[in-house]
This record gives structure tokens, sequence and C-alpha cells, in this order.
């Protein structure tokens, strides 16, 4: 058996460590497990305490007077680090009043039996005096109702052993490197006190757990200061879940108070253009600053990631335990690129729509005057010709109106070479004086049905501003694995800058107005339709490249 002097030093230090975590967790205070892990620390050393001066007692009515205090310890300890791990790990619907009431219900049962044992002796039925090293030592004899305790201790201790180890294999390391450390410093007094209760530790009576202390409460020490025990916390991870079933659709993030990424779905790592296993553990504002400033601000709540083209709205909501303490929050991603591409198309349409509008009505107004009091065949011919304008721009404006409904709807898929064929064949007849060539690809390919406008826009278009003396559109197919390629060339006077900002840079101010209708709706409709477009321009002519995704083969 150790001295005694050497089982002082080492209850002692026990209750120095003890003291130390204890206060470094009341300031926690509110987060999650802090005053569970304040009343942990008190019980395992008010036990260390009663052992120290059960030791010094003189007199034997002394040494079972500390033995019965020491029990206040003993039954506390479990209870303490049961609702430690119940809200450390999330758990909290496990520590309402109601639940703590129950929980407790057997320790209180054990003081009572303790205090009154004389009478019953259900916890102790004797007890022996042993002289060891010039000191008196008291062992009592269990009896039925110290069984029952120590078999509710263990069950407590089990039941707080399985959320640890659950969190052992997190993804999040500080979350593995803090379950390990608290496991230390279960493992320690649990293995001692099994040793104690079996005969194995020649102790003369006195129970040695008090002094395995030292190294629960050094490795509690350490989970605290190395392993930020409160900085970065698992606790909101199981709150957040229930929610995050019902957002699946969108990409969402959930953070504890530190902004500490806890958690995450895999539409919100695509997003972020990261995964999980790199994003977890991590602070949000070193897997992406901008999102952490939106998810902030009162104001702007779209999110553009860096090199994507989607748009996110930003949703932020607290989240809260069942104390209603804030635990994290959830950040959620819904993809809006679809309705705020549609919007700015909208703005653009509008305002080109207007802008020529007013503009042929301003032309035909200031030649009207004119013709009523000339006979002017010039001027007839202007407005004529503003006329017919007005009335292209309304068909081109309803064309493009129809492509936006027809990506609303599900759409059949058609033989591109099908596709093109009828194009090429209606352009031919209705621009006779324009060479139309074709070189058709694989006549198997099938695409979306919308790019049937699409082409028939592209390749018109090329035939009807063609002024060129001899004119000619020549359109190619290159087939690929997963898209095929349309090329439209023409040796036409090109397409001018301020016409290819329309769709190019998606907007235009009042300043700078297009007329390029056809052009808006080759590059919208076949965005909506999953491909994308190129232009190629100069005075020699202009080449349009339509990449469409392959629907199949037929």
């Amino acid at each position: 058996m150790p001295s005694l002097v050497v089982i002082k030093l080492a209850l002692l230090a026990s209750i120095a460590a003890g003291i130390s975590v204890g206060l470094l967790a009341w300031r926690e205070r509110p987060k999650p497990g802090s005053v569970p892990l304040v009343l942990l620390m008190a019980a395992q050393s008010w036990w260390s305490a009663a052992l120290i001066f059960q030791v010094q007692a003189a007199s034997l009515e002394a040494k079972l007077f500390f033995i019965d205090v020491s029990w206040v310890g003993v039954t506390l300890l479990p209870v303490a680090w049961l609702l430690f791990v119940l809200e450390y790990g999330g758990y909290n619907e496990y520590t309402t009043r109601r639940h703590v009431a129950g929980i407790m219900l057997v320790p209180a049962i054990t003081i009572f039996l303790v205090l009154t044992n004389d009478y019953h002796q259900l916890v102790y039925r004797g007890l022996e005096i042993i002289e060891r090293n010039g000191a008196t030592m008291v062992s009592r004899t269990p009896a039925v109702w110290f069984w029952v305790i120590a078999a509710y201790t263990y069950l407590l201790g089990l039941l707080g052993l399985i959320p640890m180890l659950d969190l052992v294999t997190s993804q999040v390391r500080s979350f593995r490197n803090q379950s390990v450390a608290l496991l230390l410093g279960l493992f320690a007094p649990l293995v001692t006190n099994l040793l104690f209760l079996f005969g194995y530790l020649p102790t003369a009576g006195i129970d040695p757990t008090p002094v395995a202390f030292t190294v629960s409460g050094t490795a509690c020490l350490f989970a605290l200061t190395r392993f930020e025990l409160f900085g970065s916390s698992p606790t909101p991870i199981r709150h957040a879940r229930r929610a995050l079933y019902k957002q699946m659709q969108e990409g969402a993030i959930v953070l504890d108070t530190h902004d500490t990424v806890v958690d995450m779905n895999d539409e919100a790592a695509s997003v972020l253009q990261t995964t999980r296993e790199e994003a977890l553990g991590r602070n949000l504002n070193d897997v992406s600053p901008d999102l952490l400033s939106i998810g902030g601000s009162a104001g702007n709540h779209v999110f553009n990631p860096p090199k994507n083209t989607r748009s996110y709205d930003v949703s932020e909501s607290q989240l809260t335990d069942i104390h209603d303490r804030t635990i994290g929050r959830i950040i959620t991603l819904h993809d809006i690129s679809d309705l705020f591409r549609m919007q700015q198309r909208l703005e653009v349409l509008h305002r080109v729509f207007r802008h020529n509008i007013r503009t042929n009505i301003q032309v035909i107004l200031g030649h009207a005057g004119h013709l009523a009091t000339h006979n002017s065949q010039q001027k007839a011919d202007i407005l004529k010709q503003n006329a017919i304008e007005i009335e292209e721009t309304g068909e081109k404006v309803r064309n493009i109106i129809d492509v936006f409904e027809e990506g609303r709807k599900d759409r059949e898929n058609l033989r591109l070479h099908a596709i093109l064929r009828e194009c090429v064949d209606a352009t031919a007849r209705s621009y006779p004086d324009v060479t139309v060539e074709y070189d058709p690809g694989p006549e198997d390919i099938v695409v979306d049905s919308l790019f049937d406008i699409v082409c028939s826009n592209v390749i018109e278009n090329a035939a009807q501003h063609n002024s060129s003396s001899e004119p000619w559109v020549r359109v190619g197919v290159e087939p690929g694995e997963e898209t095929v390629t349309v090329q439209v060339a023409d040796n036409g006077p090109g397409i001018e800058s301020h016409e290819l900002a329309l769709v190019e840079e998606g907007t235009e101010t009042p300043l700078k107005h297009g007329s390029g209708f056809g052009l808006a709706l080759t590059a919208w409709g076949a965005d909506i339709a999953g491909g994308s477009v190129a232009f190629e321009s100069d005075s020699s002519g202009t080449c349009v490249t339509l990449e469409m995704p392959v629907a199949g083969r037929r």
C-alpha cells in the first residue's frame, strides 16, 4: 500500500485539478455542458476532500462520519457526468427537469439510506478496523444497496460513454481530440474503482478512486485548454440535422457560436467548391469569407460564389436547444439562378423593347406631319419601314416570351439533324439569294426541342442580315460524347459591339441600347435548354457556335 503522504498528495492534486477545471468551466456559462462539468469537478473534489479528512481523523466516529459525507460526491459524480455528456453531445431533450429528477432519484435514496444505515444496514453490514503502518483504517462490509448504487453508477457511466464513442469517430478533429481526452478522464477512476471493488488493490479498505481523479482533472484541463472544449462544440449537430432533412434540396451549413463549421450537406459543399471533410471543423471565414459576411448582414442576401455562374439566396436561422440557449446557427443556400436570370432578362427585354418602340414611334410622328402636307413617297416609305420594324420587334419579343414559357415546361427531345434540315430548307426558301450550305453530322443525335427555336433563329438571322454581294451561310455539326457543337458562319457585315453587349453583359444602361433581339433569343434559349453560345464577329462575317448537351441517340 502506498504511504499516506503519497495518497494525500495525490488527493490534493486531484482537488487542485478539479477546482481549476471547475473555474474554467464556470466562466463558459451558459454554454452547453459547462454547468454539469462544474458539478462533476465539484463532486470529485468533494470525494477527494472527504477521503483526506477520513485518513486524518483520529477517532472512529470521525472516520465513519467522513465516509458517510463522501457519498454526496460519490452519488453526484455519475449524474454530473451523464448530464455533461448529454449537453455536450446535443442530447438536450434528456436534460429537462423531469429527466434530471428521475436520474437523481436513486442517488437521493442512497444518501438517505447511508445516513440511516444503523437502522436497516442496507448499505453496510459491518466494519473492520485495520492497523497499517501506524495508521488506523476502517473497512466497511458492503450490503445489498451498496451494490445497487454501484450498478447504477456504472450504468450512468456507460450511458454517457455511448455519445462519447460516437464522437471519437467524428470527422471534426477537435471533437475527436476532446472526446478522447474526456474518455481518458472517465476510464482512469472507472478502472481504479473496479479493481478496488474486486479486491485487486491492497489499500486496507480505502477506496483509491479519488486518487485517480488526478488523471481525470488533468485530462479535462487538457480538453479545455488544448482542444477548446467549449470553443468548438458538437452540440448543434443533432439539433440541426432535423432541420437539414427538411431542406435537403438546399445547401445547408451548421455553425456553432464561434462560426465553426460543424456540419454541412453535400449541396452546400458543392456550392462552396469544397468537401465536407475539408470544411468541417474550420471557421467559415476560412472556408468562404464572402458567405460569412453575407450571412451576418442585414441587407444583401444574394451569394455569388467565385468561379461559379449560379446565384444563391442566403438565409440564416438561429439554432437553440431545449433550454432556449443559442448554440449555433444554420445558413441555407437556395439556388435562385433561374429566377435571377429571368428577372435580369425581363429587365433587359423591357428596356430594349421600350427604346426600340419609342424610337420607331418618334420617327413615324416626325414624318407623319410632313407627309400630311407634302406628297412624299420617301416619307411614306420611311413610315412603312418603321411600322414593319415595330411589327418585327413585337414578333421577336413574342418569340422570346415563348422561349421563356417553354423553359418552364417538360419538353420532348428531337433529332438534331431533323431540326437543322428543316431550318436550312426554310431559310433557303425565304432568302433565295443567299447560298445556304449544310454539312450534316450523325443523324441519330437527339437534343432538347428548345434548340429548334434557337437554331432557326440563328440560321435565319445569318441570312436576313447578310448584305454581302454574294451572301452565304454555312451550317456544320461536330459531335462529341456528351455534347454536340453546331456552327453557323456567314460572310455578312458582322455584329456591332453594342449588340453583343446585350447578351454578353446581360444588362443595359439607358445610354447603351441594343436592337439584337435575335441575339437575346439565341443566348437565352440556349442557356435555358442547358447549352451555351459563343459569338465571333468582325467585318468579314460572323460565326455563332452553339454547344448542346446530347440527350440521347435514336
